[in-house]
């Protein structure tokens, strides 16, 4: 499914440093892109307009037909709950396991009872190769 992603005269900067300048593009709904380029050259400063973590200087980043810069908060809320996006500087929780990272946001986002995340968390460490020892896993079977 997805939906369209539309930039249009995206300025983007810090201090007297222009990270973007009148990028316009559409990325249509449903279609796969990457973002590719050398470090520095603003690929997470440009995820971060669009998922809204910060506000361009100019132009419009729409998502799906809202623009995501002049959304109210509770409308960027769930857009963001849209948006999976991993930086390469926000790694995992430190203070939890492999297992409570992954469950985390099922955890914080759904509904869903300990047994459904539990069963999805095992089937995406497997997905991955890490369904080794289940040291990183609960050991007694949730209720729920």
């Amino acid at each position: 499914m997805g939906v369209e992603i539309r930039v249009e005269g995206l300025r983007k900067s810090f201090g007297r440093q222009v990270i973007w300048e009148d990028v316009t593009f559409t990325i249509p709904a449903g279609e796969i892109s990457a973002l590719l380029g050398p470090s520095g050259t603003g690929k997470s400063v440009f995820l971060k307009n669009l998922v809204g973590l910060l506000r361009p200087d100019r132009g419009h980043v729409f998502v799906g037909g809202g623009d995501v810069p002049r959304l109210r908060e509770n409308d960027l809320y769930e857009l963001r709950r849209k948006f999976g996006v991993l930086f390469q500087d926000g790694a995992l929780f430190g203070s939890m396991n492999i297992y409570d990272n992954i469950a985390f946001p099922l955890r914080e986002h759904t509904r869903k009872g300990e047994a459904e995340i539990r069963r999805i968390v095992l089937e995406k460490m497997e997905m991955v190769g890490l369904s080794g020892p289940r040291g990183n896993c609960p050991a007694r079977s949730p209720a729920g």
